[in-house]
């Protein structure tokens, strides 16, 4: 990505983090939305902006965070294959929040498509804390609708996590997560 990409990557997330008048026509140039060259510049885009992100987490990120991984994740759908590294940054973003209500998200990502469903680790769910993430999700299951679905496969996705053993080590787990991904936080996540 040449300077002229980074600058406006920049400004892009400096308008999804401050809100106000400039977030709609930030949201706008990123969200996955056009005909498949246009997808394809706001991915790549969508790309940097993630990045930028990630090397600079603050408290104030988590709707960022989220929304970034929404489009990720709709991309991927539409798509139907692959497994960018932006989604994979973004989800264990959202999971640096440690809030149980992101596993459905993560789940959906996870979900995306036979190759993010290789590549999403349930560990990034349990970051919010076994007990409390299995809770939400079990409060997500009552009902026959396709959201308490997900949330029942969900939850069996983190049972099987914790029968195989993948949170015996979560905390070097989450050191190793977040250099590989990138993550450098600024401020208590």
């Amino acid at each position: 990505m040449d300077d002229a990409s980074l600058v406006q990557a920049g400004e892009l997330l400096a308008a999804l983090r401050h809100g106000g008048e400039g977030t709609a026509p930030a949201r706008e140039r990123l969200a996955f939305a056009g005909d498949a060259l246009e997808r394809a510049g706001r991915e790549e885009l969508r790309a940097t902006v993630a990045s930028e992100l990630a090397a600079g987490l603050g408290p104030g990120d988590e709707s960022v965070a989220r929304w970034l991984l929404r489009q990720a994740v709709a991309a991927h759908e539409a798509r139907g294959s692959g497994a960018s590294e932006t989604l994979l940054t973004l989800v264990a973003a959202v999971a640096r929040y440690g809030r149980p209500d992101d596993a459905l998200l993560i789940w959906r990502a996870r979900e995306a498509t036979a190759e993010t469903r290789a590549a999403v680790d349930v560990e990034q769910m349990a970051r919010a804390d076994l007990a409390h993430t299995r809770a939400a999700l079990a409060r997500l299951t009552i009902g026959s609708d396709a959201h308490a679905e997900a949330a029942r496969r969900a939850l069996d996705w983190l049972e099987e996590g914790a029968s195989v053993g993948a949170f015996d080590d979560l905390s070097g787990y989450f050191l190793w997560a977040d250099e590989r991904f990138g993550l450098s936080v600024s401020g208590p996540t």
